[in-house]
């Protein structure tokens, strides 16, 4: 290739340089997304129900009963907010049952470290016919990333130089899983009010002359500090 050649060579390179940076930046701000912007994790309420049936022939509640009342108790206590509902049916007859039944329930509740102000009794329309249930309902809130395996548009990102768009998804999902109370990404979580209690007792302990927990940490330091 002579010296002519090479010359135009190089004037048609150029060319197609400059008409393709004119034609504007190769990515653009739409691809420059993070993980979290490219799969949001979304947070949705539900409503926990349980029912229980109104026994009339028996004045207190099945151990069954109390056992899925227990476990319903401990799952509002980890991950639930709100008030519990307490729906008792009325118009079906015999009111009593329906009422005496409700009282036993909050009773377990209570038992299984429920407050009684955490729960809210309400009443529903039932039929003469209708089996009479005690519905127990609360909300908690569940976290879910976007779906994984999206292969649409692999070779344009290839070409771009831009990650697949499945690049953190299964991050996103596993970090939706993990989270203790999806409700935190909301709001921050309530803090509980300062136990009164620990700290009198530690200044009983210290007017006392009695080790104290600061005393245990200094002294562990320190033998950390010798070796």
């Amino acid at each position: 290739m002579n010296a002519k050649t090479m010359k135009y060579a190089f004037l048609s390179a150029a060319s197609l340089l400059v008409v393709g940076c004119a034609g504007g930046p190769f990515n653009g701000p739409q691809h420059s997304m993070t993980i979290a912007e490219s799969h949001p994790i979304s947070v949705d309420s539900q409503v926990v129900t349980l029912t229980i049936n109104v026994d009339s022939t028996t004045s207190e509640l099945s151990n069954v009963d109390k056992a899925r009342l227990k476990a319903f108790a401990d799952s509002y206590l980890t991950n639930g907010h709100g008030v519990v509902t307490v729906t008792a049916p009325s118009g079906a007859g015999n009111d009593n049952d329906g009422h005496e039944t409700a009282a036993d329930i909050r009773k377990v509740l209570n038992d299984s470290g429920v407050s009684w102000s955490a729960m809210h009794g309400a009443t529903y329309r039932a039929g003469s016919g209708d089996g009479e249930e005690i519905v127990l309902s609360f909300t908690r809130y569940v976290a879910s990333a976007s779906p994984c395996g999206i292969w649409k548009g692999m070779k344009e990102r290839e070409y771009r130089n831009l990650r697949t768009p499945n690049m953190g998804c299964a991050t996103m999902n596993n970090y939706a899983a993990m989270i203790a109370d999806p409700h935190d990404l909301i709001a921050p979580a309530d803090k509980d009010p300062r136990d009164g209690e620990s700290v009198v007792r530690a200044i009983k302990l210290y007017r006392e002359g009695q080790v104290t927990a600061s005393a245990v940490d200094a002294n562990i330091d320190a033998e950390t500090s010798g070796n």
